[in-house]
């Protein structure tokens, strides 16, 4: 009888744990404006593409606009360019297309050019002959510039591409296109979790990216995986859009993460060191790279970045399995600053507390004073679960327009939302596509 009694104990705790939850996934935390994602996960079946040598690719497709392409490449550099260029050359070439047209929309939403142009054709004529020739002007610029601080293995990556897409893609584009990241800037959340924070004491990374979520390359969502055949190289996978070489958002197969957000100053914040942009450095994309190829714990990301000559100014999230711990980075070309859950220097009782287990970077410049993340964390500490981070994170703080993704480093696992082709959907209104990595991890 006494047995009985505990296990209806039990019971009744797990129903009220399981109300608590639901109660305050239906709440609307204190300072935030958004909604909670109610859209389901989706677990869907890959379809295999095609096989090359070096390659394999499957699709992802809900028939619902949902897609994810999917790549595994092994080899050296070139060989896995190669292999991506034969695979998905026709989509990288109109990926390409689609970045340059993405630039016409911009212009048309931006500025009053129909007050002054009122016939389509003669506005698209002028910026299809102007604009382009410029932004090529200016990323050729960039590229010359950090030419000096660039791996040869970014070349015969894209060498690669171009030589296995039989023509489709041009390498110009395609290098062009792969130093947009320079030059443009995107908000962002970073949010990492782990020990007590979350509901299974494993580490789970959050990473959102506050881009346009109309910009076209969202056509061609992808989810590359690279198995580098060069000595001291690690398995990848890296999540973005076709014909993009560096890696904005990325987890290892030893159990690395890392993603960015935008670096701004803010007025009346007292900085130890004034930080600073530079163009001549190696770009931040083939950064983040650089630690998912070689970084083995915490502690070699630490050393890779350190030892770096860098451009940017971003703040970056890097999660490690091995270590089962998670760093803020606030990175500049002139100082590199790593945080915990113990020495942000930007607590505040108001809108960020001190948490064991807990890192973030919110939506906003940082230090930011919104205190919707807090009350988030507030009512969901120790339960922490990924469902719970795309949910109400991205819902509630309405973060990931273009991408938004939860890694589970441990478990080698992912959940990836991107913003709906030619619509204005969010990604964090999407149901997320989960990925389990092991599924195309090699032997």
């Amino acid at each position: 009888m006494t047995e009985w009694i505990i296990i209806l104990q039990q019971m009744k705790s797990l129903v009220i744990a399981s109300l608590l939850s639901a109660l305050s996934l239906a709440q609307t935390p204190a300072g935030c404006n958004g909604v909670l994602n109610t859209s389901p996960t989706l677990t869907l079946t890959p379809t295999p593409l095609k096989t090359v040598k070096n390659g394999q690719s499957w699709l992802m497709d809900d028939g619902a606009h949902n897609v994810l392409y999917i790549a595994r490449l092994s080899g050296t550099p070139y060989q896995m360019g190669h292999a991506l260029g034969e695979l998905y050359g026709e989509q990288i070439a109109k990926n390409i297309e689609n970045l340059v047209d993405y630039g016409y929309q911009m212009l048309m939403d931006e500025t009053p050019i129909e007050d002054y142009i009122g016939i389509e054709w003669m506005r698209k004529a002028l910026y299809y002959s102007v604009v382009p020739n410029l932004a090529a002007l200016i990323l050729d610029m960039n590229h010359i510039i950090t030419a000096p601080y660039i791996p040869q293995s970014f070349y015969d990556e894209i060498q690669g591409i171009v030589d296995g897409s039989r023509g489709k893609v041009k390498y110009a584009h395609l290098r062009r296109i792969n130093f947009v990241s320079e030059i443009t800037r995107a908000h962002c959340t970073i949010l990492g979790a782990w020990g007590d924070a979350t509901a299974d004491g494993k580490l789970y990374h959050l990473r959102t990216l506050d881009w346009n979520p109309t910009a076209l390359v969202n056509e061609f969502p992808s989810l590359i995986i690279y198995e580098p055949s060069t000595p001291g190289q690690q398995t990848y996978a890296n999540v973005a859009w076709l014909g993009m070489v560096g890696t904005l958002t990325g987890m290892s197969k030893i159990g690395i993460s890392i993603g960015e957000k935008v670096y701004y100053q803010k007025d009346g914040v007292q900085y130890g060191k004034e930080p600073r942009w530079s163009y001549f450095g190696k770009p931040w994309q083939l950064v983040l790279k650089d630690v998912l190829l070689h970084a083995g714990d915490m502690h070699d990301v630490e050393r890779l970045l350190t030892d770096t000559y860098r451009t940017a100014m971003i703040h970056l999230g890097v999660g490690s399995s091995v270590d089962n711990t998670f760093r803020g980075v606030d990175y500049s070309s002139n100082d590199l600053i790593f945080y915990d859950d113990t020495n942000y220097t930007h607590y505040s009782t108001d809108y960020h507390p001190q948490y064991d287990g807990i890192f973030y970077y919110d939506r906003h410049v940082q230090p930011s004073g919104s205190t919707c993340l807090k009350s988030i964390i507030d009512a969901n500490y120790g339960s922490i679960t990924p469902e719970m981070l795309y949910k109400t994170v991205g819902g509630y703080h309405k973060t990931g327009d273009a991408t938004i993704v939860v890694m589970d480093p441990a478990g080698q696992k992912m959940w990836i939302g991107f913003s709906q082709y030619m619509t204005t959907v969010n990604a964090y209104t999407r149901s997320p596509l989960y990925v389990d990595l092991t599924q195309f991890w090699g032997a």
